[in-house]
């Protein structure tokens, strides 16, 4: 299968699954930076979006010290034809200090997740929650989609 990334493309053996992790950073290494993480996951036989996430909150919290969600609601991947999935905001302590946390979940495929995440050492501005809005309103998924397979 040929694979591409950003720097450019590649044949992938036959068999290989794509668990790679994007990371984005905003400019900056003080305090407020920001930084951006998509990642990708397989769903457990028979696992929805919602016991997915349930799954992972527990590992979260087992994991991370303080881990605290504060909300927990819907989200919609693209904006033309959303793609419902569900999201977290959250917490949790490094070095007696918060690390501020937004995750969004959805499945893209059969046992397919794509995570979107958010993480701040402080809290998450106006200007940060409408760019966080803006990135999963822009996704357009490749193919092939749930509705395709």
């Amino acid at each position: 299968m040929d694979y591409q990334i950003q720097e450019g493309r590649f044949a992938l053996p036959e068999g290989f699954q794509d668990r790679s992790v994007n990371i984005f950073a905003l400019n900056g290494s003080g305090p407020a930076s920001l930084s951006i993480t998509i990642s990708r996951d397989d769903t457990l036989p028979g696992e929805d979006i919602s016991a997915y996430l349930e799954r992972q909150l527990k590992l979260m919290a087992s994991k991370l010290r303080g881990y605290t969600v504060l909300d927990k609601k819907s989200a919609a991947l693209n904006a033309d034809q959303p793609l419902q999935g569900l999201q977290i905001s959250a917490y949790h302590i490094v070095e007696k200090r918060p690390i501020h946390q937004r995750q969004a979940a959805f499945i893209i495929a059969p046992a397919r997740v794509l995570v979107f995440s958010a993480t701040s050492q402080l809290d998450f501005t106006t200007a940060q929650d409408a760019q966080w809005n803006e990135l999963l309103a822009s996704f357009v998924l490749n193919s092939p989609t749930l509705e395709q397979e």
